[in-house]
């Protein structure tokens, strides 16, 4: 299997696919990625990660690449409003949750969020920043305008995509995140708080490119990946079932 850090703009294989997805996807893809070419020989699924809203801007730019998997529905919305992709569909979602470091008390709530020394947030430009700020508008709410001023003191850093929110916590970096319930069970080191009461929820889209040079292949990647099968491996990485 080719795994590749960026989709490659030469004449790529008859049976090469290369799917762009959000970084908070990297192991599900990952692994959907090898399922997939079990079932579809000789099919090579070439991965590309980043923050949503750089894909969108690479394929804006001309990045040729046959899948686009997003963590932003609106982004889909805008390429597809361009012809630049089919219509998007819903294959999965995502919450958030507090990540805490396991050199902190793990008692940490998000209304004593205030009393870490180092935050660690997702940029708006990036979809885990911008649920994040729906998250903390929900919880200034509850917890009044001074609770949100103490918080914005602690913010050490705001990351531009969800893979380096929790790499921050992860390494030692930061003592607590906002993060994706994927990516913060899928690390060592690291304690997670859910938040179910104020958590909205992560919308995961995909859709094929209309530049695709195999199209078949790419309908036949999306349909893989909300089957049964597909959907298995997603929830196997933490993610829940898409929303109606």
């Amino acid at each position: 299997m080719m795994w590749l850090l960026w989709a490659c703009t030469s004449q790529a294989p008859s049976d090469s696919l290369t799917v762009l997805a959000a970084s908070s996807l990297t192991d599900a893809v990952t692994e959907l990625g090898r399922a997939f070419e079990q079932g579809h020989p000789p099919a090579q699924v070439t991965p590309s990660f980043a923050g949503s809203h750089t894909l969108a801007t690479q394929i804006r730019h001309g990045l040729q690449a046959d899948v686009l998997a997003s963590a932003d529905e609106a982004h889909l919305a805008s390429l597809h409003a361009d012809q630049l992709v089919q219509p998007p569909r819903a294959f999965a979602g995502n919450t958030l949750v507090l990540a805490l470091s396991d050199r902190i008390d793990p008692a940490v709530t998000l209304r004593t969020l205030t009393t870490v020394d180092t935050l660690v947030l997702g940029d708006p430009v990036a979809p885990v920043g911008r649920y994040t700020e729906v998250l903390l508008d929900a919880a200034q709410r509850r917890y009044g305008a001074s609770w949100r001023e103490q918080l914005e003191q602690r913010v050490a850093s705001r990351e531009p995509n969800a893979r380096l929110v929790i790499a921050k916590v992860a390494l030692g970096e930061a003592d607590a995140a906002i993060a994706y319930a994927t990516d913060a069970t899928a690390v060592q080191h690291v304690n997670v708080v859910p938040l179910p009461e104020l958590s909205p929820t992560a919308g995961y889209f995909h859709a094929e490119l209309t530049t695709s040079t195999q199209p078949a292949l790419a309908r036949a990647w999306t349909a893989f990946v909300e089957s049964e099968e597909g959907q298995q491996i997603l929830r196997q990485h933490g993610f829940t079932a898409a929303s109606p």
